[in-house]
């Protein structure tokens, strides 16, 4: 029988501060919750909402998970995996517990019968490889520098941070070098975090459109209901439970940015997936800045996924130390992993990390 047995609350600095116009973090904390079998298998999920994106609270995920701790779980999920992950996280309020859950609960039910936790939802096999997307500093040389070494690595495209409140045109003239530098083969991507609006964006769009990005996610907190000559993709939109985004409305729509711990797991992002590619559209994973195991199960979706787009999961400042499993060695692509479960034990999960309290069943 599986039981929920921990829930550990933990914090750690990061290397230096990481930002965008959603907000600027030089630390994290998240919630760590433990499974545990009469087996001996344990299985790890971490709720990290990140203050600033996400639609949730760490107290709002305390509360979900620590309601379950000495609860009895299935000891197997059904054969439709994905909905029995959604019908066991779908009564916890908070997104970022119920993808704790899920990653959890996908990590115990893996290593019981010894396989690689993306095993238990697609037919990748290990050392199969998806494209990534990185994430580039801030400033024109320090974004060429990054994107020549991530390209260097293997890595298939760059993503720019566009912000508003600074201005647009600090972004778009590192879009436009990069572009120049990198030549028309590089996918660029970049994001306002919702930051502009009609009003600020009009006057950028002719130097927008000439870049030839792959997309632009989510640039105004308005909803953009015209063809812009810009390919869009939606991100903190797609927070409200329940809903899924009209894209007959919207053709211009190129893709969903799909995120476990903001959108509530990775059943709710495998259900907004299957609406993308129905209407022809990209469906990629990404991170909110979480630990290795918030970050271990972002990749367990990208495989869940395919490669058909680079994911948005390069290394980050969050994963303090480690790399994780689902990272190949020191090149910029994702390769599936060989280890049971999420291929992470509790000592590794909590490296570099601050205990700030502890509960048990």
């Amino acid at each position: 029988m599986i039981r929920a047995a921990r829930l550990i609350e933990h914090a750690w600095a990061l290397a230096a501060t990481v930002g965008s116009a959603a907000g600027a973090w030089s630390e994290r904390r998240a919630l760590l919750l433990v499974l545990e079998d009469d087996g001996g298998h344990v299985g790890l999920g971490e709720a990290a909402p990140l203050p600033g994106f996400a639609a949730d609270a760490l107290a709002a995920a305390r509360a979900s998970l620590a309601a379950l701790l000495g609860c009895g779980l299935p000891d197997a999920p059904s054969n439709d995996v994905a909905k029995t992950l959604g019908e066991l996280s779908g009564a916890l309020a908070s997104p970022s517990a119920r993808s704790a859950l899920e990653g959890a609960l996908l990590d115990v039910w893996a290593r019981r019968r010894g396989l690689p936790a993306y095993a238990l939802l697609t037919d990748v096999t290990p050392g199969a490889r998806a494209p990534l997307s990185a994430w580039l500093p801030d400033g024109t040389g320090d974004a060429l520098a990054a994107a020549r070494a991530h390209l260097a690595h293997g890595g298939t495209g760059v993503k720019v941070k566009l912000d508003a409140a600074r201005g647009l045109g600090a972004g778009l003239a590192t879009l436009e070098a990069l572009r120049r530098e990198l030549g028309p083969g590089v996918a660029l991507r970049a994001d306002a975090n919702r930051s502009a609006t009609l009003a600020t964006l009009v006057p950028f769009l002719d130097r927008l459109r000439a870049l030839g990005l792959e997309w632009l996610e989510e640039p105004t907190a308005e909803p953009i209901t015209a063809d812009l000559g810009v390919p869009l993709a939606l991100d903190e939109s797609l927070q409200a439970p329940g809903t899924k985004p009209d894209l007959t409305a919207r053709p211009f729509v190129a893709g969903l940015v799909l995120k476990p711990t903001a959108l509530g797991g990775i059943a709710r992002c495998l259900e907004l997936a299957a609406h993308a590619r129905a209407h022809g559209r990209a469906a990629v994973a990404s991170h909110t800045l979480e630990g290795p195991v918030g970050f271990m199960t972002a990749v367990t979706l990208a495989f869940a996924l395919g490669s058909e787009r680079a994911h948005g999961l390069t290394a980050h400042r969050a994963l303090r130390t480690a790399r994780p499993p689902g990272l190949a060695g020191e090149a910029d692509v994702l390769e599936a992993w060989a280890e049971p479960g999420l291929g992470l034990d509790l000592a590794t999960a909590l490296a570099g990390t601050e205990i700030v309290r502890e509960e048990r069943a």
